[in-house]
């Protein structure tokens, strides 16, 4: 048996019969749902150019073809940062930003003045506290007071100064290391003791207390050696380090605490290493 189907090459596909209702096709064109029982599909209207997105534009209307800015994406990262006091005041376009935040490093402990049967020696100071948090444009608002930590200075024969405390605003601080002990002189085994990594700051999604300095030690009965303490190491900075019979190492990079003093016998009192600054950045991501 023949069944006529009323069908040809030269008609569209009949909807009623499965088809599409189109007797062409636009090359590379998005087909769409269509609107009614006989028109069954449809093309939007351009193929778009090159890096485009497709994009709804709502019930009731064809998607478009658009650039990706206007989509509201991320379209480039800036970092700005802080060694020094100052504003931030956002990039435009800024839809959110990290901010990473590091106290000032406490200095070395300073070595005292020793006699001829005496040693003395300086404990590290510790580093500063680190801070991480996001923040929306909204919350960080048109500016932000930025606060570096000083750096805490080393002196003779006595503690060294503690670091101090980094912020922006108050969205987010990060609190400095304290400086390290001084020994006694003393003809016996003593030890400087190491400055406290710095902590207590506020804000942000995460933080890290900073690392402690190392105890200076010397073994004064045996006459052997004094050695001053090393400095807390940060994130993004290194501890001063060991030494024997020298005033202490300072601290390099940020946040990071000095090395302590030490002295021999028959020795004028030494300084500790300073420690470093602080530092804050910030990483935003924008949208043109």
């Amino acid at each position: 048996m023949v069944t006529n189907n009323s069908w040809n090459s030269e008609d569209p596909a009949q909807v009623a019969k499965g088809g599409t209702g189109r007797a062409t096709q636009t090359a590379y064109a998005v087909i769409c749902g269509g609107t009614t029982t006989t028109a069954a599909q449809q093309s939007i209207a351009s193929v778009g150019s090159a890096n485009q997105v497709l994009t709804s534009n709502g019930a009731g209307a064809l998607p478009t073809f658009q650039d990706v800015s206007a989509t509201g994406a991320i379209t480039s990262v800036v970092s700005q940062v802080f060694t020094s006091n100052g504003t931030y005041t956002p990039t435009s376009g800024m839809v959110y930003c990290e901010i990473e935040v590091i106290g000032g490093g406490g200095a070395g402990g300073g070595a005292n003045t020793t006699t001829a049967a005496q040693y003395s020696n300086g404990g590290g100071g510790g580093a500063g506290e680190y801070a991480r948090g996001i923040f929306d444009a909204a919350t960080v608002g048109a500016s932000q007071t930025v606060t570096i930590g000083a750096a805490g200075a080393g002196a003779s024969a006595s503690a060294g100064g503690s670091g101090g405390t980094s912020s922006v605003g108050a969205l987010i601080t990060a609190g400095g290391g304290a400086g390290g002990a001084a020994s006694a002189a003393s003809a016996n085994p003593n030890l400087g003791g190491g400055g406290a990594g710095g902590s207590g700051g506020s804000g942000g999604d995460f933080r890290s207390n900073g690392e402690y300095g190392f105890y200076g030690s010397q073994l004064a009965a045996t006459g052997t050696w004094a050695i001053g303490g090393k400095g807390g190491s940060s994130q993004y900075g290194a501890g001063g380090a060991n030494v024997f019979a020298a005033a202490g190492a300072a601290a390099t990079g940020y946040g990071a605490g000095g090395g302590g003093s030490s002295n021999f016998q028959s020795t004028s009192a030494t300084a500790g290493g300073n420690g470093t600054a602080g530092i804050v950045i910030v990483t935003e991501y924008v949208s043109a």
